[in-house]
């Protein structure tokens, strides 16, 4: 099968989560036998090669008609200043739509030449954010399948945020104009169906993780440490973390908690007693290998989040045979069973959050079954092999139709 990638966040460089997917799903099905191309509108300023191979996927990086490496600044205050001048006055969304058309004709290039079959494009795309009025998507001539990994309409309805008709129009258009619609998890497709309107059956396609991640017995070194990762923004509870914490050191005075992500450090610190902030540690952005060395070295891995489409985070440290404390909201239920292969809570409750963080610190033997348990259950319902052959079987349906 031939296959076509849709995503304006591959890496390296600038991603989150559906670059991590796209990255991985694209990779294994090399591995497979197929032929897989990577192909994206980059938006001004994400920098790197514009064509590269990586273990077999061939990616292509398009581009905004303006932009330019000075843009790769994107916090100076000159770049700044500049893109909210082309977006004040109209400019960029006319470069959106020169741009979306030479993208289409880049795209059917691609298409006939590299005879594919089927393409898969996420319901979040980045210029939908700097569009002021509607732009519509591109009409391609071969099965088009939208994965929902969670939309503009989809966050920002969850988080109690007014939609822009506009915006809800051109994602509810995409989904409408896809052959098949699937989500990565059950709570995801649930809501997006019913926040963009879309009354067609949507298959639920978890998204994959490398379960090769090699274990390296955090249930003995690093048994008073805990580990978050993610960014420091409210969606993802670090800031609840950080009151429970409050509670945790006053509990297990010598526990050590370990803070991994980018954003701004003073709105956690803020949170913390005096006498708990000799206690935390922000290591910022990290790359993979120090990622899973710290999870393979904490005793705990904690996510209080509020709004997942699926939640990554939980099963890399599930992989790293780490203990995990997970939320209990949107896609948490389906990643951790509660007291089985991890612990569930609710992030609004800092005192759950707390005592469960104190419960694992001071109970080794629970920690160590719920390691084991949630270390077997990502590689039995999350491995990146599993989840490929599935989506195989998913693309062959909707071709066979």
């Amino acid at each position: 099968m031939n296959i076509l990638y849709l995503c304006d966040e591959y890496p390296p460089g600038p991603h989150g989560g559906i670059g991590t997917y796209v990255r991985l799903i694209a990779g294994q099905m090399v591995k497979l036998g197929h032929k897989v191309i990577v192909a994206g509108l980059y938006s001004r300023g994400y920098g790197g090669a514009d064509e590269f191979e990586d273990e077999g996927v061939k990616v292509l990086r398009y581009r905004w008609g303006i932009d330019d490496r000075w843009f790769e600044n994107q916090r100076s205050a000159g770049v700044r200043m500049l893109n909210r001048i082309l977006l004040d006055t109209g400019i960029t969304q006319r470069d959106i739509k020169r741009s979306l058309a030479a993208y289409q004709k880049k795209l059917e290039h691609i298409i006939t030449i590299e005879q594919i079959d089927i393409i898969e494009m996420p319901d979040y795309n980045d210029y939908i954010r700097f569009c002021k009025t509607y732009v519509p998507f591109l009409a391609l001539p071969v099965p088009l399948v939208v994965k929902l990994h969670g939309s503009i309409t989809y966050f920002n309805t969850e988080a109690g945020i007014t939609i822009a008709p506009h915006v809800l129009k051109m994602e509810q258009d995409i989904l409408n104009r896809a052959a098949a619609v699937s989500s990565a998890s059950a709570y995801t497709a649930g809501k997006s169906a019913d926040y963009l309107s879309y009354n067609k059956p949507i298959t639920v396609l978890y998204n994959g993780i490398d379960t090769s991640i090699a274990t390296g017995g955090s249930n003995v070194r690093g048994a008073k440490q805990v580990v978050f990762t993610g960014s420091l923004v409210q969606k993802k509870g670090v800031f609840q973390l950080a009151e429970a914490w409050n509670i945790v050191i006053k509990q297990v005075p010598d526990a050590r908690l370990l803070i991994l992500g980018k954003g701004p450090v003073n709105k956690v610190t803020a949170r913390l007693h005096k006498d708990a902030k000799s206690s935390v540690e922000f290591k910022g952005h990290v790359e993979r290998d120090e990622l899973y060395n710290c999870l393979n070295n904490s005793a705990v891995a904690v996510f209080p989040s509020y709004a997942e489409a699926f939640a990554l985070a939980p099963l890399e440290a599930m992989a790293c045979g780490t203990a995990v404390i997970n939320s209990n909201r949107t896609s948490g239920p389906e990643l951790v069973d509660d007291d089985v292969n991890g612990l569930l809570v609710d992030p609004d409750d800092v005192e759950q959050l707390a005592s469960a963080i104190i419960t694992l610190l001071n109970e080794p033997e629970k920690r160590l079954r719920l390691a084991l348990a949630g270390n077997e259950k990502v590689k039995r319902c999350f491995d990146i092999d599993i989840v490929a052959r599935q989506t195989l079987q998913f693309y062959q349906q909707v071709l066979d139709k």
